[in-house]
């Protein structure tokens, strides 16, 4: 497609700019599972609490290497099963083809042609590929994954099913086609690029289409009393619940005629693990990290999109020209830049991109 004369004119910066979350993800269930595969049942894992008596073993403790009663909330394989399973569901819908609220029309407009450009050259396909990568790895399970030698993700989307084994794909390095076809378990190649269509098509499709959507459920072999661990809530000190030191995360269910607490997997933390497709930071030392404008890394305090880098979301939308002639000239997924996959990847997080108040007076 040919450049566009105008495209040195646009602007990506604007004092309001929001997008909505383009993969809607449930809060993930916790079960204890027994038996095979197509006779398994499941039994809800339950948040309990206990007391422990620890050590002080702070810097500077008050009472250094004395005892340190605390209670905690625990969850736990269920006596009599031999399993446990991770379930939630995602939705995919096309809200980075356009702003959710935008303070300047034209501002607005550019942001809807860079969307269409992409859409045009692949990009979205490439953005699916990663995040299918994210879901038949069982990242999403984080500190789970690493408690049993035995596990597998099954994807269930309109009645067809797709199953991987998480360990022959690579956390850190990104899985080619070739590579997820080689972990399938069961389910076909066609079933695979159905699934990578799908997300891809969710992303970008705006017609009356429904938008695309999928239950994940990752499956391993665990011992009964083996602990599992659901996202921790990070209770700020005013709200202590009965001075808890460890309180996790939990849904209300009613289970065998009384109501229990059943572990759960936050919605964000399931986010952020399928968001791990920032392969384009330019950083030797850091593989794939989750998504964010200044690619923070958490674990580490890391940041490579600081600002001496001039790679953050906002530097590279700053060169509106580049980025725009760039799009327009690609004619396959191949032809798009790292920093144009980067930003689209953003808008499909979704969050709040306004310019600063000196770069909003010259756009609106």
């Amino acid at each position: 497609m040919p450049n566009s004369p105008r495209a040195a004119a646009f602007s990506f910066e604007t004092g309001m700019l929001a997008y909505a979350r383009s993969i809607q993800i449930t809060e993930g269930l916790f079960f204890g599972t027994r038996g095979q595969k197509d006779t398994r049942s499941r039994t809800p894992i339950e948040v309990l609490e206990k007391g422990v008596r620890g050590q002080s073993s702070e810097d500077r403790a008050a009472n250094p290497g004395l005892s340190n009663p605390q209670s905690v909330e625990f969850a736990v394989i269920p006596q009599g099963h031999d399993g446990v399973e991770l379930e939630f569901s995602l939705r995919v819908m096309p809200l980075a083809m356009k702003p959710h609220a935008c303070g300047n029309t034209e501002v607005g407009e550019t942001y809807r042609r860079l969307a269409e450009e992409y859409r045009r050259a692949g990009g979205f396909r490439t953005l699916a590929e990663l995040y299918v990568w994210n879901i038949a790895n069982a990242r999403f399970a984080w500190r789970n994954r690493f408690q049993s030698d035995e596990m597998s993700v099954t994807v269930e989307c309109n009645e067809e099913k797709i199953c991987f084994n998480p360990f022959k794909l690579n956390l850190d390095r990104m899985a080619s086609i070739a590579d997820l076809r080689a972990a399938t378990i069961f389910g076909t190649e066609e079933h695979l690029d159905k699934l990578i269509d799908g997300v891809a098509e969710g992303l970008s499709e705006t017609s009356p289409k429904r938008p695309f959507s999928a239950k994940v459920i990752w499956a391993a072999k665990m011992e009964p009393g083996q602990e599992v661990f659901p996202s921790q809530e990070y209770v700020r000190e005013e709200k202590a619940n009965n001075n808890l030191s460890r309180v996790f995360a939990k849904l209300p269910i009613l289970f065998a005629n009384h109501q229990i607490q059943q572990a759960s997997m936050h919605s964000q933390k399931i986010g952020a693990a399928l968001r791990h497709i920032d392969i384009w930071h330019g950083d030797d030392a850091y593989d794939a990290i989750a998504v964010n404008p200044y690619a923070g890394v958490q674990e580490t305090s890391a940041v490579l999109r600081n600002p001496k880098t001039k790679k953050s979301f906002y530097d590279i939308r700053a060169r509106a020209d580049v980025l725009l002639r760039g799009v327009e000239a690609a004619e396959r997924a191949n032809d798009l830049s790292g920093d144009v996959h980067f930003v689209m990847a953003n808008l499909v997080r979704g969050g709040v991109f306004g310019a600063s108040t000196k770069k909003a007076e010259a756009n609106g």
